[in-house]
């Protein structure tokens, strides 16, 4: 039985059971959360790292102590113990139950910071970010004329204040979609291959994945996604608009000039600030590259002239405006999608994909199993994204 050292130095036996990942799942938690959570020790290591070295299971070698890292006979299998006299096997070792935990933690560890950059980035431009214990989601449909259109208004005494919003259930449920990578080890490779290979292979597909994930999804803001009821920008009225509406002298694709780049930025700047834009490589060099932009020259302005500097006491655009350069080969050319990353995306991820995945593997005890994870993005306020096309 899997065991841990509490903080008032005692041995806590802990038994373990699949329905652990389902109160997990219940929770909103990974199974490494819960159990923290659950049964919390510190002094010693957390629980769960205590856990996983009562069962032998240890991802990564220390040639300074002689420590190996686990192979998947040990961990799929279990030890066997001796219990007055008798070797005796669990029917489902905690090893086992312990096992995708385990893997999924140390492929955390492993992710590739390179491979990860893409999947960060998009993390930070994410406005709410919820999980749900379930494979279905039911969207909140929010019913308003804009928020910044309503406007307080004097009342009578105890008269009720007009509604500037009003928020229902959707009638339809959407399913979150569910992706699964599997893994298969023969009886022949058990003992050969350990859980730091194993951890090594998932984590560079993970992040791999991750990548083009990211990608997927800022096409799907500005394109749409037909599966959860969410339309293309362009089929919303003044969501895209050409850079020579806001500056004439535009005759070129793919040519920018400051000022349509400054008024594109102002634009509805009363309701939102476009904070971050995404595009592509051709993109971002329009902008960075477009006409007119200032320059640091050799003036002095502190020199005593007669003249004044001018300073914008409201500026309606940002200090800085990030750019995230897509390599989505189906990013549409010429295209700017930008946003207010306070109120512009919402991501739901489904708990429970990940739970029956790991209940079907610990007990069918096959030597195949998988893991899944189901998520869903979407535009949060259609308010905060406008595009900027830069064909003519």
């Amino acid at each position: 039985m899997a065991a841990f050292i509490d903080d008032t130095g005692n041995t806590q036996q802990l038994p373990l059971d699949v329905s652990m990942y389902r109160q997990a799942a219940d929770n909103q938690m990974s199974f490494e959360q819960f159990i923290n959570r659950q049964y919390p020790a510190s002094v010693h290591g957390n629980t769960f790292d205590q856990l996983l070295a009562s069962e032998g299971i240890f991802c990564r070698p220390n040639r300074n102590i002689g420590l190996r890292a686990a192979n998947m006979d040990e961990v799929l299998n279990g030890r066997s113990r001796m219990e007055a006299g008798v070797v005796v096997k669990e029917a489902v070792p905690a090893s086992r139950i312990l096992a995708p935990a385990a893997i999924l933690s140390a492929v955390e560890d492993k992710i590739l910071a390179d491979l990860e950059m893409n999947p960060m980035a998009f993390d930070s431009m994410i406005a709410l970010d919820e999980a749900i214990n379930n494979d279905r989601w039911e969207r909140a449909i929010l019913n308003f004329s804009k928020p910044e259109a309503a406007r307080s208004a004097v009342i009578g005494q105890l008269a009720l204040p007009a509604s500037m919003l009003t928020i229902t259930a959707s009638q339809v449920t959407r399913a979150i979609p569910t992706r699964s990578i599997g893994m298969e080890v023969s009886d022949q490779a058990l003992k050969a291959t350990s859980l730091d290979l194993v951890t090594l292979a998932l984590a560079r597909q993970r992040a791999t994945e991750r990548n083009e994930r990211t990608n997927e999804f800022l096409l799907s803001l500005l394109n749409g996604d037909v599966d959860i009821g969410m339309v293309a920008l362009s089929t919303i009225a003044n969501k895209v608009v050409k850079a020579n509406v806001y500056d004439s002298t535009i005759s070129a694709n793919g040519v920018l000039t400051q000022k349509a780049w400054m008024a594109y930025l102002i634009k509805n700047a009363t309701r939102r600030t476009i904070t971050h834009v995404v595009t592509d490589i051709a993109g971002a060099l329009a902008i960075e590259q477009r006409t007119g932009k200032p320059v640091i020259t050799g003036d002095n302005p502190s020199s005593p002239r007669v003249n004044t500097e001018m300073s914008v006491v409201n500026p309606l655009w940002p200090a800085n405006v990030r750019i995230f350069i897509t390599t989505d080969t189906n990013w549409p050319a010429n295209t700017i999608l930008g946003f207010d990353a306070g109120y512009g995306i919402h991501r739901v991820t489904s708990t429970w994909a990940a739970y029956e995945a790991v209940e079907q593997f610990v007990l069918k005890r096959s030597t195949a199993m998988r893991f899944d994870s189901g998520e869903v993005v979407e535009r949060l306020f259609d308010d905060a994204f406008d595009v900027l096309s830069l064909t003519t």
